[in-house]
Parts: structure tokens; sequence; C-alpha cells
């Protein structure tokens, strides 16, 4: 039996011919399901011409039904920014614990974790001790970037943070200011804070105690500023336009988290320090992958002063060949294709970089339809509405002829 099945196995031709003997089955069995009973008589109704259900159309029925046709020819209103949705407090967080975890991978902070590790454990005089100022400079971190985001709320106020989002002006100045940033990422310029903040805040934390512990955090607030100042404008960006009054204090409490969390961990458990990568030329790759993401993340301010302004020129096509262009880049920069100033030579292509190219690859293809209407369901709340599409091959396609059944229904 064994021998006779193995013999079929090597045997392709004999299980195609299986195949096809099959699926006639089905197709007769599924034919004679279908095939109407013998004594059962049919009328013949003749079928009303199909009419077409456009837009202008269905809004005359609209308006036929509630009594309320008019004469007047319709009018067409240019597309105007939509209102932001209120994104939830805790959407807020993880954004910023995602962005505290990016600073932590930055060159200004990545080296500096086993010096600061290693001072703690080393200075005091047990064990116990060191935990708890390791606990207190985790602590003064996350008191510092939580501060920074309650003197945004309070200097903005709730009514003003509601209304940045469709304000033209701070919409244009929020799309420059995340240009800066990705520049200053992709190695154009170093952002910098005077040098004469530091010294003083280095001068206060070498007089120990528990002030001197949080002035040992701010000096490396301020010291590791040029790497974490454009993600914590972006943060604060993000957080001011969601609506939410608490919205930038919670984003920088997420990111002060994060940013905190290993150093706590590393004084709690330093055997994990050789277990750390070394530093490398890959710190400065992580600063350009965010520079890409800052740029992409920098055409949606851009996208609501031409909303609130009715330009008209930024429509969605020129959105999403942006975005295609920089998914490529970022693709061909991690496969090593691209180098930028400050990249260091690379000799082979690590596994992360290969996952991650074929990750911005593949949105990158993915976006391409909708240079011709696909609603792009995974990113649509960044693109600009679909009304703004001057090429759309799909939305006719649900008021058409054929169009009979719901959008729901039909993408289902």
């Amino acid at each position: 039996m064994f021998a006779f099945l193995r013999s079929l196995c090597r045997r392709p031709l004999v299980w195609l011919a299986l195949l096809l003997v099959a699926s006639s089955g089905l197709a007769g069995s599924r034919a004679a399901a279908q095939a109407p009973p013998a004594d059962l008589d049919f009328t013949p109704v003749e079928a009303a011409p199909a009419r077409p259900a456009t837009t202008a159309r269905l809004a005359a029925s609209a308006e036929v039904a509630n009594g309320r046709m008019t004469d007047a020819p319709p009018t067409s209103t240019a597309p105007a920014a939509s209102q932001p949705a209120q994104v939830s407090l805790g959407v807020t967080l993880l954004t910023g614990l995602l962005g505290g975890f990016a600073a932590v991978l930055m060159p200004c902070i990545f080296p500096l974790l086993p010096m600061t590790v290693s001072f703690f454990t080393k200075r005091a005089r047990s064990r116990a001790a060191g935990i708890r100022q390791a606990l207190l400079y985790g602590a003064s971190i996350v008191v510092i970037y939580v501060a920074l985001g309650l003197l945004i709320t309070v200097a903005f106020g709730a009514d003003a943070l509601n209304n940045l989002a469709t304000n033209g002006l701070f919409n244009l100045f929020f799309f420059g200011l995340l240009v800066v940033f990705a520049a200053s990422f992709l190695g154009a310029f170093d952002i910098t804070l005077p040098s004469e903040w530091v010294n003083k805040t280095d001068t206060q934390a070498d007089k120990g105690g528990v002030l001197g512990i949080f002035f040992m955090a701010a000096t490396l607030a301020l010291v590791s500023f040029s790497c974490t100042g454009p993600i914590i404008g972006t943060l604060l960006v993000q957080a001011a336009t969601t609506g939410q009054l608490l919205g930038p204090a919670v984003g920088m409490l997420g990111f002060s988290t994060a940013l905190a969390l290993p150093c706590t961990l590393l004084s709690l458990f330093p055997g994990w320090l050789s277990s750390l990568p070394k530093s490398g030329g890959w710190l400065n790759s992580v600063k350009v992958v965010l520079g890409f993401l800052e740029l992409g993340l920098s055409l949606k301010f851009l996208s609501n002063v031409d909303l609130a302004y009715h330009w008209e020129w930024f429509d969605r096509e020129l959105f999403l060949v942006v975005w295609i262009v920089l998914a490529v880049l970022l693709g061909f920069y991690l496969l090593g294709e691209l180098r930028l100033s400050h990249d260091s030579p690379l000799a082979f292509v690590t596994l992360p970089r290969l996952f991650l190219a074929i990750a911005t690859l593949s949105f990158g293809l993915y976006l391409v339809p909708g240079l011709w209407g696909a609603p792009l369901h995974a990113v649509a709340a960044f693109l600009p509405p679909q009304t703004t599409q001057d090429f759309d091959l799909y939305t006719p396609t649900l008021t058409g002829p054929g169009a009979s059944q719901p959008y729901e229904e039909v993408r289902r």
C-alpha cells in the first residue's frame, strides 16, 4: 500500500488528472443543484433600463423627497480643512513610549548608559544605596520632561490646543519645524542648547545628594538635546494637535519613562551591560531613519495648510508620490545603496536592516495603487481627503451603474 502511494507521489500528472476529475464532478453537482425543477413555470418580466446612480441624481432625488426641489444649479465647494479626530491619551502615551525608546538608541544617549550605571554602582556605599540613587535619577528624568509638557499646556491653554490643528499658520510653522528636525537627523547640522546651561547644571550635579542627582538628570537632558530635541518637538507638536488638554504632559510622560527605564533596569541588574550591543555606525543609522520619518510626518501639516487656505495644489497624488519616494530612498539606505555624510562604511547588511528594508519597500509598493484612487485604509487618516484626488479610478465604481451594494459590503 505504501509503495503504491509512493509511486503516485512521483507522478504529478496522475494527481493533475485526479484534480480535474474532482473539479468537473463538483461543477456538475453545483450545476445540478442550481438547475430549476421541471414543474415550475417562470413568467418573463421586462427589466427596466439601468440608470446610473450618480451623486448628483441621488442628491436631486433626496431634494424631491423632502419637497425642496429648486431650479438652482448645483454648486461645488472647495475642500476645507477637516476637524482632527480626537486621539485618546493612551495612543499619545504609546507614541511617547516609542519616541523614548528610539531616543535611547541615539548616539548622544546610548554610549552614556554604561557610564551612568557604573557611576551609581561604584559611587554608592552599598547596593541598596545605588539602587535608590538610580531610581531617583530615573524619577528626576520623568519629572523634568513631564514638567515641560505641563508648561506647554499652561502656556497655550485648552482652547488654543484645540484650535492648533485647524489653524493654517500654526500648521505651516509645524511643517517647517519638522523639516528642520529632519535635516538635523539627516546630518545637516546639530541642534544644541547654550553651553552655559550645561556648565551650570553640571556644577550643581557635583554637589551630591538628592539635588545633585536631579541636576545630573537635567544635565543629561541638556547634553542629549541634539538627539532628543527633534523627537521631543515632534511629540509635543503631535500631542498639542490631538485636542486633548493633557496630551503634551502624557506624551512627555511616555517619553521620559522609556528614557529612564534602561538606566534604572541596568542599575538593578548590572550584568545586563555585557549583553548590550557595542556603539558604532548603526547609531547614526537610527538618526537617519528617524529623519526620513520626520519628513514623511511633516507632509501631514503641509496638507492641513493646503486645505485651510484652499490652495488646491498639494493634492492626494502629490502627497503619495513624496511618501513613495521617501520609502524607496529609505529602503535603499538600509540596504547600503545610499550613504550620507556621517555614515560609516557598511561591510554587509545585517538581518534587522534587511527586514526593515523589506518592510519599507513593501510599504512604498502598497502606496502605489493610491495614485489611481485606491482608499489605502491603513494610512487614510494621514492622507488628504479623497475629494482632492485628480485622477480617481476607484470612487466612480462605487456610484456607477453596477454599484448596487453598500461600500462596506463590497469591501468585505
